[in-house]
C-alpha cells in the first residue's frame, strides 16, 4: 500500500466517522429507517418532511404520542409519568406545522425537545401555538388580579402534568398565525438557545404551573435590528407570564407591542433587553401588574417599564435608553415595598423626560426607595433631595418639588446650619409643606443651609410618612476539552490491524435493534461520539449497565489528543458520550478514570441508582488518584440523575471547570452536588430535590440531606432550583457565587435552611428563598442582595467566633402572612466584633424590618427632652455610631437644642427652654 492509497483510505475512514449511519438523507422523509435509536425519536422518520415542502403536523404528533407511551413505570411528581430522558430530535429540519404540535394530555417528564424548526403553514389556526402544553382538565384562564394571582402557599396536588420538559436549539415561526409556545398548569419547564418569530399573539405563553425557565432566547414579531419602518404596527407580547416562580434570564425581545407582561407573583427577570416598540409608539418593555416581582440586570431601549399599582416590586441596576423610563401607574392608588435603584438613564435633554413618573394618584405609599439612580438628558426623580441655600437673614427656603417623586410627602426632616458671619444663631425648621422646607434663625446672619433627603416612605394608620434630612455633614462609617487518527505506519501489518479494529468499532445492521433490549451490534463509537448502549448499556433501564457505562468511560479517557489541558489533563478533543435518551440501571458508582482527562461532554439521559448502589456514594464519581488537578472542561447536560434514595447525585473532586447545565436531581440522601476541592465548578439551569414536589409536602417534615454542598472556591450557581432537602444550598468555600436561585427545600419551622453560609467572600444575589432562610455564620465579606423571602423566610446571623465585618444585606423584599411578625434579620449569639455592616433599602410586609439605619420622630407639647428609642428598628443591641439630629419648633420660639445622651440604642434630645417641637432623628450603626 502506498502513500496515496493510505491517504485514500483515511479519507474514507473519515467520511464514514462524520455520518451517523442510522439517518437517512434530509432531502425527503423516509419511512425505512427506524423510527428511534435508543431513546432518541427521530420524527423524520415517521414522515415529518424536514425540507419543509409538505406538512408534518400528524407525524410529529405521532412521534409524541409514542414518545408519551415509553414511560419508565416511575412517576415524577404525582400524575407525571418519568419518560427517563426520553429525546425528540429534530435534527435540524424545518417543519411545516398545520396544527398545533399539542402534548398528549396524558403527561409526562424528563424529555427534550431540540434542534429544528417548527413553521406554521398558511392553515394555521391564528389563535392557537405552535406547540402546547396543556392538561386534559385545565380550563382556559380568565383575567386575574394580582391580589389572586399568587398565594404564599404551594400547592402539591395541583394538576401538574408536565414536568421537567426541555425545548433546546429550536425555532419558533408563527408565520403572523398566532403564537410559539403555551404552556398550562406545568411545572420545570426548560426554554432554553430558541428563537420565536412572527408571533401575532405570544412568543410564550404561560398560564398556572411553577418554574418554567426561559433563558439564551430571542423573540420578535418581526426580523429587525431596530429602526424598523413598520414600528408602529408592532403587536402581540414576547412573553406573557401568569403564574408564579418563573425566571427569564438573557433573553432578548426585538419586536412586540409588549416586551414581557407579567401577571403572577414572584417572578424574576434579569439580563434582557428590550427594543420591541419604542414608547412613544405605545410600546411598554416590561409590563408588571403583580406583586413580589425582581428586575435586575436589564436592558431598556427606547421602551420602558410600567408598573400597576407597585406592590414588593424591585428595579435595580438597569440600563434606560432613549428616554426609556418607569411609570408607576395608579389602579387601586397603593404602592408599598418598591425599590427602584442603582439604575442608569439615558435620553434627550430637550425631552428631559423624568426617569419616573407617576400616573394616577397613589393614596397609600409604604417604603418606597428610589435613589442612587443617575441621568443624562432627563430628569433625576428620587425619594432622596439634596438642596444648599445661602443668604443674609433670618430664613432659609429649600425646595424639593423638582427633585421628588411624590408631591406634598416629606415627614422626617433634618438641618444643619452654616454660620458664615461668625454668630452661631439658634436654628431650627419652622415649616414643613408641599415639598418645602423653611430654616430660621433667632437673628439676622449670613449662613448656608445644605439639605439633603435621605428618604425611605413609610405610612403609619394610612398616612404617609416620608423622610427628608436637612444636614451638613462629612458621614464616615466604621463598617469596611477527537481523537486523532493517525496513519504515520512503517508497518503494514499494523495498519492492517488498525484498518480492522476501526471496521469493528463501525459495524452496523441496516436496522438497527430494537429499544427492548442492548445489542452488541450497535456502534461504540461514531465519529467522536461514543454510545454507551454500543457497550451494553441498557437505555430501558431493566438491566444493569454500571460495567458498560465505565467501559465506554474507560475508552473515552484513551482517545487522547496528545494535548494537555492544565498539567496532568489530557485533552480529549471535544469526545462526546451521548446517552440518547435512555434511562440506565446503576448498580455502582460511574467513577471517571483517574488517569484524568479533559474536553468532553456527557449527555442526554437518565441515571437510576438500583437497589444494590452502595448508599454513602455518588451516581457520577470525578476523585483523582492524589492531590492536584486531573479532570477540567467536563460538562454534564440534560441527565436526570435519580439516586434512589441511596447516595447522591455527582461528586467532583479536585476538578477544575466542571460544568453541570439542564440537569435534574432526584432522590438523594447525602447531596444532589457534592464539591470539594479544586475551582470553577458551574452549576446552572437545574433541578434538585430529595422528593418531586411542588411544595406542600406532608413528608416536608423528614426532608433531609443537601441539594448543593461546595467546599471549594471560585464556584457559580445559577438559575437553580432545590425543591426539597434539609439544606438547599451549603457553602464552605470562598469567593462564590449564588444567583436567581429558588430554595423551596424545607420550611424554616420544620428546620430547613435554604442556604447556609460558612465562609468569607460569598455573594447572593437575586435569589427567592420560599419558607426558608439563609443562615450566615461569622459573616465576613458577605452581601446578600436584590432577594425575595416569602413565608416567614429571613436571615439568620448565628455568631461562632463573635465576629461580622464586610456584610451588605440591601434591597432585599420580605413578605410574610402569618401575623408572626418576625423580623427580617435575626442575631444568634453575641458579635463582639461588628464592622463595616450594612443593613438597610429592604422592604418588608408581616414582617419587622430591621436595620443598621433608624429613623424616628418625637413630639412634645411645651417640653424640654425629646427621647426617640431605636431598639425596635436596629440590628445590632447597644450600637449607635452615629446620629443626627433636626428640630422643628412649632411654637413660634427657636431654642438651642443638642444630643445630650446616647446609649442603648436610645437618642436623647434636650432644649434649653420649655416649647412645643418635634425632633427627628438619624442614628447609624
Amino acid at each position: 500500500m502506498d502513500k496515496t492509497k493510505l491517504l485514500e483510505f483515511q479519507e474514507k475512514i473519515h467520511e464514514r466517522l462524520a455520518i451517523t449511519p442510522t439517518l437517512p438523507p434530509i432531502s425527503s422523509p423516509s419511512s425505512h429507517s427506524s423510527k428511534m435509536v435508543g431513546r432518541v425519536i427521530y420524527p423524520i422518520n415517521y414522515g415529518a418532511d424536514p425540507t419543509g415542502g409538505q406538512d408534518s403536523s400528524d407525524a410529529i404528533l405521532e412521534a409524541l404520542t409514542d414518545a408519551f407511551q415509553l414511560q419508565t413505570g416511575l412517576q415524577m411528581l404525582p400524575r407525571v409519568a418519568d419518560l427517563g430522558g426520553l429525546i425528540i430530535d429534530l435534527q435540524g429540519g424545518s417543519y411545516k406545522i398545520g396544527k398545533p404540535l399539542r402534548f398528549p394530555s396524558s403527561g409526562g417528564g424528563n424529555l427534550v425537545v431540540k434542534g429544528g424548526t417548527f413553521r406554521a403553514s398558511e392553515v394555521f389556526p391564528g389563535d392557537r401555538h405552535l406547540v402546547e402544553l396543556v392538561p386534559s382538565n385545565s380550563v382556559k384562564q380568565t383575567e386575574i388580579s394580582p391580589e389572586d394571582s399568587f398565594s404564599d402557599q404551594k400547592d402539591q396536588d395541583s394538576g401538574i402534568v408536565y414536568e421537567d420538559v426541555t425545548f433546546q436549539g429550536v425555532l419558533f415561526d408563527s408565520s403572523f398565525r398566532g403564537g410559539g409556545i403555551l404552556v398550562i398548569d406545568s411545572a420545570r419547564i426548560r426554554i432554553t438557545n430558541c428563537y420565536f418569530l412572527h408571533f401575532t399573539t405570544q412568543g410564550i405563553k404561560v398560564q398556572g404551573g411553577h418554574e418554567t425557565y426561559i433563558s439564551n432566547s430571542f423573540l420578535g414579531q418581526h426580523s429587525t435590528v431596530g429602526g424598523d419602518k413598520q414600528e408602529r404596527e408592532f403587536s402581540g407580547t414576547g412573553i406573557d407570564i401568569s403564574s408564579n416562580d418563573n425566571a427569564i434570564t438573557d433573553v432578548v425581545i426585538f419586536s412586540a407591542g409588549i416586551g414581557i407582561s407579567l401577571s403572577g407573583g414572584a417572578n424574576m427577570v434579569t439580563g434582557v433587553h428590550c427594543y420591541n416598540k419604542a414608547t412613544w409608539f405605545g410600546g411598554i418593555g416590561i409590563l408588571v401588574k403583580s406583586h413580589l416581582t425582581r428586575i435586575d440586570n436589564c436592558y431598556l431601549d427606547y421602551t420602558g417599564i410600567v408598573i400597576e399599582d407597585p406592590v414588593h416590586v424591585h428595579v435595580t441596576n438597569a440600563l434606560f435608553l432613549g428616554d426609556a423610563n418607569i411609570v408607576l401607574r395608579s389602579v387601586h392608588g397603593k404602592i408599598s415595598g418598591v425599590n427602584i435603584v442603582n439604575n442608569m438613564f439615558s435620553g434627550t435633554p430637550k425631552n428631559n423626560f423624568p426617569i419616573v413618573k407617576l400616573e394616577g394618584e397613589f393614596h397609600e405609599i409604604d417604603q418606597v426607595v428610589i435613589d442612587q439612580n443617575n441621568a443624562e438628558g432627563m430628569m433625576l426623580k428620587s425619594t432622596t433631595g439634596k438642596v444648599k441655600v445661602s443668604a443674609n437673614g433670618t430664613r432659609w427656603v429649600a425646595d424639593f418639588g423638582p427633585v421628588l417623586v411624590f408631591p406634598n410627602r416629606i415627614n422626617h426632616y433634618q438641618h444643619s446650619f452654616l454660620a458664615q458671619s461668625g454668630e452661631i444663631p439658634a436654628n431650627a425648621v419652622t415649616n414643613v409643606s408641599n415639598n418645602v422646607v423653611v430654616v430660621e434663625t433667632d437673628r439676622a446672619v449670613t449662613g448656608t443651609v445644605s439639605v439633603i433627603k435621605k428618604t425611605e416612605i413609610k405610612k403609619d394608620k394610612m398616612r404617609l410618612r416620608c423622610l427628608v434630612c436637612l444636614l451638613l455633614f462629612l458621614l464616615t462609617m466604621s463598617m469596611e476539552f477527537e481523537e486523532t487518527l493517525s496513519f504515520r505506519r512503517r508497518d503494514m501489518t499494523k495498519l492492517s490491524e488498525y484498518q480492522d479494529k476501526i471496521q469493528e468499532r463501525l459495524m452496523i445492521t441496516p436496522t438497527l435493534p430494537p429499544l427492548s433490549s442492548p445489542s452488541s451490534h450497535y456502534p461504540k463509537i461514531v465519529g467522536k461520539v461514543i454510545y454507551p448502549i454500543g457497550y451494553g448499556a441498557d437505555p430501558t433501564g431493566r438491566q444493569d449497565s454500571s460495567d458498560a457505562i465505565l467501559e465506554a468511560l474507560t475508552d473515552a479517557f484513551q482517545l487522547r489528543t496528545g494535548l494537555h489541558m492544565m498539567p496532568r489533563v489530557a485533552d480529549l478533543g471535544g469526545l462526546v458520550i451521548d446517552l440518547q435518551g435512555g434511562s440506565y440501571k446503576i448498580g455502582k458508582p460511574l467513577r471517571f478514570p483517574s488517569s484524568g482527562g479533559g474536553n468532553l461532554v456527557v449527555k442526554g439521559g437518565t441515571f437510576r441508582a438500583s437497589n444494590v448502589f452502595p448508599g454513602n456514594r455518588h451516581l457520577v464519581e470525578l476523585v483523582p488518584p492524589n492531590s492536584g488537578i486531573f479532570f477540567e472542561d467536563v460538562t454534564f447536560r440534560d441527565i436526570l440523575f435519580d439516586s434512589s434514595f441511596r447516595g447522591g447525585g455527582i461528586l467532583a473532586i479536585d476538578s477544575a471547570r466542571i460544568r453541570i447545565t439542564d440537569c435534574y436531581f432526584l432522590h438523594f440522601t447525602t447531596q444532589g452536588i457534592n464539591v470539594k476541592g479544586g475551582h470553577e465548578t458551574y452549576i446552572s439551569n437545574t433541578f434538585l430535590g430529595q422528593h418531586s414536589t411542588v411544595g406542600g409536602d406532608q413528608q416536608e417534615k423528614e426532608f433531609s440531606g443537601t441539594g448543593i454542598d461546595i467546599s471549594s472556591t471560585d464556584n457559580a450557581i445559577t438559575d437553580v432550583v432545590i425543591f426539597s432537602a434539609r439544606i438547599g444550598i451549603s457553602l464552605s468555600g470562598e469567593a462564590n457565587m449564588v444567583t436567581g436561585v429558588h430554595c423551596y427545600n424545607k420550611a424554616t419551622w420544620f428546620g430547613g435552611i435554604g442556604i447556609l453560609v460558612k465562609s468569607r467572600l460569598t455573594r447572593i444575589d437575586n435569589c427567592y428563598l420560599d419558607y426558608t432562610g439563609i443562615v450566615i455564620e461569622d459573616p465576613v465579606h458577605v452581601h446578600v442582595t436584590n432577594s425575595l423571602f416569602i413565608g416567614d423566610a429571613n436571615i439568620v446571623l448565628r455568631s461562632a467566633r463573635g465576629k461580622v465585618s464586610g456584610l451588605n444585606i440591601v434591597n432585599n423584599m420580605f413578605s410574610s402572612t402569618s401575623g408572626k411578625n418576625f423580623p427580617i434579620v435575626k442575631v444568634k449569639g453575641k458579635f463582639h466584633e461588628v464592622d463595616q455592616v450594612v443593613i438597610d433599602q429592604n422592604n418588608a410586609s408581616g414582617m419587622r424590618l430591621k436595620s443598621t439605619t433608624g429613623k424616628s420622630k418625637v413630639s412634645s407639647a411645651n417640653g424640654t427632652r425629646w427621647v426617640a428609642d431605636f431598639n425596635h428598628a436596629l440590628v445590632f443591641p447597644n450600637r449607635i455610631n452615629h446620629y443626627q439630629h433636626s428640630f422643628l419648633a412649632q411654637s413660634g420660639q427657636i431654642p438651642a437644642n443638642a444630643v445630650t445622651k446616647v446609649s442603648n440604642n436610645v437618642v436623647v434630645v434636650e432644649t434649653d427652654r420649655a416649647v412645643t417641637g418635634t425632633v427627628s432623628v438619624i442614628v447609624y450603626q
